[in-house]
């Protein structure tokens, strides 16, 4: 089953990749917000340290999620263009190797950008105290970096179920962009210390995707797919 998933996987990417024009514009529009108008964000926040550990809560997520969901448009792009999922559904691939090895490329090609974005506002915090004062994460920032990863991966997953379920209809766009907004916005309102109720949150959240996305997988069949094209 890996070896389906890494294939479906490389598959993805090399579509993505090939829609150059369109890679390129989401990518721009994608790094704007989640460095330009995000650091204004940051901004407002007084103290370096909270500066770092709100960003690493909330924007990076809603940054990955940016990514990962601009770049979702391009493998709808290539279904109308390709009809290309049919030909995929015909394989001996299982649902769930297709699934994960799409989810796959896309967590590649949105985590890494993230953490390009991350690079640029950990300097802009510590631009202004020169490179002996450098100011890090708390231990609860560091940990919620770390795990991430795991949650973005997640809701990608989630993502790609939806799509084929709906073929990125309304349905699919409004829930992206509503998990999108509420974590952005919620770091924008944060007015508190970061602590351990941060990863609780983390944990609930990956434990909510991961039953949603194991109902709708065991829901899941090729019919249903292919009168979602």
């Amino acid at each position: 089953m890996i070896n389906d998933i890494i294939s479906v996987a490389k598959r993805e990417l090399l579509v993505i990749l090939n829609y150059k024009f369109s890679f390129f514009v989401l990518y721009l529009v994608s790094f704007y917000v989640g460095t330009i108008i995000t650091m204004n964000y940051i901004n407002l926040i007084p103290e370096p340290q909270f500066k770092i550990d709100t960003y690493l809560v909330y924007f990076f997520l809603s940054t990955e999620i940016l990514f990962s969901w601009t770049l979702s448009t391009i493998q709808v792009l290539d279904y109308m263009r390709q009809r290309c999922m049919e030909t995929m559904l015909a394989t001996p691939l299982s649902l769930s190797s297709i699934l994960l090895g799409k989810s796959l490329a896309i967590f590649i090609l949105s985590y890494i950008p993230s953490l390009l974005c991350a690079v640029f506002i950990f300097v802009q915090i510590n631009l202004p105290f020169g490179l002996t004062n450098l100011i890090f994460p708390s231990s609860t920032g560091w940990m919620i970096f770390l795990i991430s990863p795991i949650l973005i991966f997640g809701i990608i997953c989630l993502n790609t179920l939806m799509l084929m379920y709906f073929n990125h209809s309304q349905v699919s766009l409004l829930v992206n962009f509503g998990i999108f907004y509420l974590i952005f916005r919620a770091g924008v309102n944060f007015n508190s210390g970061v602590n351990i109720t941060a990863l609780g949150s983390y944990a609930i959240g990956f434990f909510c995707l991961s039953l949603l996305f194991f109902i709708g997988l065991k829901l899941l069949r090729k019919e249903r797919i292919v009168l979602s094209l």
